[in-house]
């Protein structure tokens, strides 16, 4: 047994760390077939030359197409369309949040209730102050990421909530695409 040990003990150890972090997985691979084809416009081209610098290019690349033709190769023009994305999502989560009976809507209790609350407080604020700049973007990413937090942070002190798991689930749709944006805007400036 332990001349089995002593056989595996440099190469046997060390193949399985090094083949964990050489394996592409679904978080770190990109997936190719959103690419354009080799038949694709210069626009589609351009457009995915762009997303390359998100963390999301599939998604990035799939939710700008129907707009890649109006781009002209203007890096600020794929940005400024990523941000109406963000923030159309932030406007869908914001419906969605105004329509849900506070209080004793979403059944645990109060400190879910109050993260619902500041959730949409945060959403409408956000959404007063729309607009295309690095600034707004990070405040809409913070107020989404504080949202998160606190809505999880209550679900894990009192029982889990349904709605509270949608809202979270929306409210990281809205993280997707305002990374997206995000990503495109520091691309603009390296």
């Amino acid at each position: 047994m332990s001349m089995a040990l002593c056989m595996l003990s440099p190469f046997g150890l060390l193949l399985p760390i090094f083949l964990v972090f050489t394996i592409p997985t679904p978080a770190t691979a990109i997936d190719k077939s959103a690419a354009p084809s080799p038949v694709a416009t210069a626009d589609d081209r351009f457009l995915w030359a762009c997303c390359e610098a998100c963390a999301n290019t599939p998604v990035c690349y799939r939710s700008l197409l129907p707009s890649a033709g109006s781009f002209h190769g203007n890096r600020v023009k794929v940005a400024r369309a990523a941000t109406i994305i963000a923030f159309a999502r932030l406007h869908g989560v914001y419906d969605k949040l105004r329509r849900i009976p506070l209080p004793g809507g979403t059944g645990p209790g109060k400190l879910t209730n109050q993260a619902l609350k500041d959730c949409t407080t945060s959403a409408s604020i956000s959404l007063g102050t729309e607009g295309d700049s690095l600034a707004t973007l990070q405040r809409l990413e913070t107020a989404t990421r504080r949202c998160i937090d606190d809505l999880i942070s209550s679900m894990n002190r009192t029982a889990p909530s349904p709605v509270a798991n949608k809202v979270v689930a929306w409210a990281v749709d809205v993280l997707v695409y305002g990374d997206i944006a995000l990503d495109l805007v520091a691309s603009i400036k390296s």
